[in-house]
């Protein structure tokens, strides 16, 4: 029997599921093709080599979820070489194909195909061309070059095949290949290994930052209340009742969000499960607020972005402060526990309008994600705007500025106007308070090069492991209030 390896690449901590490797075992096995799964946040390499030395292959799938934890710090993060030292690896056992895919992976597929040395890939919504790849590589049959969502080499070249026609359901998912209770705790705080269901894909809106429309359509995809409920009871016969939602945001169809949640209240899900999502502001009625106060929510992570109008507009943002005031006062009046998330450094910033958010959010008793300093990806408004320029000579610009214009490797964006002092300034703005959170550590951004790399430190972390910390002037010793546990105690 033909067999692959299926190998998560993100090595993070704490560790978080591969729910693309459902999909991509489920493509396999309706080919008869067995499969092995190795998580690299569990495997060494050494283990990774036994395998491999011991066990047959005749290829192997790997996802890239992530090119880095997309904060600002220090020392940036970019597991891509810990990848690439992975794939060279696997092909020095495996004489078959490496065939990489994921949301990362999407971001820039020729140049990340190239970089780590894989032989084929598949980006965007292109699980379904999985079979379609694997007849080619198995049997010869079809035209690689007439696959959607493929991208292969050519003539010495890497090329990227056009995507396949939009589909607007997307289909149910069956799960079982990945062992969920690995990653598995119930409460708020260790909501990185809750199980994973996504109930629609693709987002419309144009946040100048943000790759999902770019990696997952801008054209919503949506699964069926019915579907969806399937993938929620398997998890739930597997004593998981804890949900992470993975839409880019839940309410970017406001029709398939309503529905869902209708559902949920209607099949007694409300009592079963517990489930955090991220939401915008933009689409957010009172009717959903209603709703969604007895589908069983956990937390919602609300996009704020700003408060003041002309970053909201510089950031690509739709919403209004007025939009971000209701949406609060919703969710006050409906007992709906929330958070926020806060984006500082971006066009147009200033000391003043970060005062102005922060001060803004102090009124407010919700906990508020902040980060500051935007990263710049490829095939993104902002990311096409910084291009049309020299990057090395861009003054708002940190990370490596140089010999990186496709912006594969780190590049934030944090505004010129900011000093050196930025991230004590917040710390200032926000006091004892225990409010405003985040997961770098503050330091002073000097903009100085070293090689190629400005204001920061000339090399990378190859691991993700963000430490979640309260933005204050608080001692560590000091802090009274957990991050989490009131959400799980206000929705219970």
């Amino acid at each position: 029997m033909v067999r692959f390896l299926l190998v998560n690449s993100h090595k993070w901590e704490p560790p978080s599921p591969p729910a693309a490797l459902d999909y991509v075992a489920e493509q396999l096995e309706g080919e008869g093709v067995a499969t092995d799964l190795v998580d690299v946040a569990f495997t060494s390499e050494d283990d990774v080599r036994a395998l491999l030395q011991t066990t047959h292959y005749d290829g192997a799938c790997m996802t890239i979820r992530n090119l880095e934890r997309t904060a600002f710090s220090e020392t940036l993060h970019f597991p891509l070489p810990a990848t690439r030292s992975l794939v060279h690896l696997i092909k020095s056992y495996c004489k078959g194909p490496v065939v990489v895919g994921g949301n990362g992976f999407s971001i820039l597929p020729e140049r990340i195909l190239e970089y780590v040395g894989a032989d084929y890939g598949i980006y965007g919504c292109g699980e379904t061309s999985l079979p379609l790849l694997l007849r080619y590589i198995l049997h010869g049959a079809g035209n690689i070059s007439e696959i959607p969502y493929v991208v292969h080499r050519e003539d010495g070249t890497v090329k990227r095949n056009p995507p396949g026609p939009f589909r607007r359901e997307l289909p149910v998912v069956k799960r079982g290949r990945v062992d969920y209770h690995m990653y598995y705790s119930p409460g708020h705080q260790h909501f990185s290994g809750f199980g994973v269901v996504e109930t629609k894909r693709g987002c419309p809106h144009r946040c100048i930052y943000c790759v999902e429309p770019f990696i997952k359509g801008k054209q919503v995809r949506v699964k069926s209340p019915g579907s969806v409920a399937a993938e929620i009871d398997w998890f739930l016969d597997q004593g998981i009742s804890y949900l992470f939602i993975a839409d880019s945001e839940f309410n970017a169809d406001y029709e398939a969000a309503v529905n869902l949640v209708t559902y949920l209240k209607q099949h007694g899900y409300h009592r079963k499960i517990r489930w955090i999502a991220y939401v915008t502001p933009t689409l957010f009625t009172e009717e959903l607020a209603a709703l969604l106060s007895q589908s069983g929510v956990l937390s919602l992570m609300i996009d704020f972005g700003h408060v003041n109008p002309t970053i909201l507009s510089n950031l690509g943002k739709a919403h209004t402060p007025r939009d971000i005031e209701r949406v609060i006062a919703w969710c006050d009046e409906y007992a709906i526990p929330f958070r926020g998330s806060l984006m500082l450094g971006g066009p147009g910033e200033t000391y003043g309008t970060i005062e102005e958010a922060i001060e803004f959010f102090k009124r407010y008793s919700c906990k508020v994600f902040t980060i500051l300093g935007i990263r710049v990806f490829p095939n993104t408004p902002l990311g096409e705007a910084v291009q049309r320029e020299r990057i090395s000579e861009n003054p708002h610009l940190c990370g490596k500025v140089l010999q990186n214009d496709d912006l594969l490797e780190p590049v934030y964006y944090i505004s010129q106007d900011l000093g050196e002092n930025v991230f004590t300034y917040c710390e200032t703005l926000t006091g004892d308070s225990e409010q405003f959170y985040t997961v770098t550590s503050p330091f002073r951004l000097t903009r100085i090069m070293h090689g190629p790399f400005r204001g920061v430190h000339p090399e990378y972390e190859l691991y993700g492991c963000p430490k979640t910390r309260y933005l204050t002037r608080l001692s560590r010793d000091a802090v009274e209030a957990p991050l989490f546990e009131e959400d799980e105690e206000r929705s219970s």
